[in-house]
């Protein structure tokens, strides 16, 4: 059999695809060999730490992602309300409308490591502080920033649930159009 290549970018996007499809325990280090065409010897010699490595690394590449689209869209220059709706659009596109599942909802049962944990805790974290900088930016006193933030993380990750549930995106569109009126005073 010849060798397969394929870069770590690639390999972590499959990666992300099937544990979305299929959650952590769903997919086997069979079913990465088989997406990635690497033998599992491959797998084992870029992430000696197993799936386990595979899920931190693929966690940390959707943190890389936040960072470098969904993030500076909340923190450029302009209105609040249009940031908002700015980062409502890259989100649709990151979900494909809705249609793919949060990686957080699926790999946050328990179970996962301790580090699994934290990488999830840290992301969480990140992403409900770059909303309640903007929703402070907009006016609104630290706490209910806060609250805010949380809300809209809270529907956004609920609207993708219920939407896969439903077979349905409404859910998700709704909740995309309704963020710049959670994160932004009038």
């Amino acid at each position: 059999m010849a060798r397969q290549t394929i870069s770590d970018s690639a390999l972590l996007d499959t990666a992300l695809d099937l544990f979305r499809t299929h959650g952590a325990e769903g997919v086997s280090l069979s079913q990465l060999s088989q997406a990635t065409g690497l033998e599992k010897a491959s797998l084992y010699y870029r992430f000696p730490g197993g799936k386990e490595e595979i899920i931190l690394a693929t966690l940390a590449s959707v943190g890389q992602w936040f960072e470098n689209q969904l993030f500076p869209a909340l923190r450029s220059p302009g209105p609040p309300r249009k940031r908002a709706a700015k980062a409502a659009e890259i989100l649709r596109a990151f979900y494909q409308d809705g249609a793919r599942s949060c990686v957080t909802d699926v790999l946050s049962l328990p179970g996962g490591s301790p580090q699994r944990h934290q990488a999830l805790q840290t992301a969480m974290e990140a992403w409900i502080a770059a909303f309640a900088a903007l929703a402070r930016e907009s006016g609104l006193p630290p706490a209910a920033a806060r609250q805010a933030a949380e809300e809209a993380v809270i529907r956004i990750e609920g609207s993708l649930v219920l939407s896969r549930v439903l077979a349905n995106p409404a859910p998700f569109h709704r909740t995309l159009k309704q963020l710049p009126d959670l994160l932004t005073t009038r």
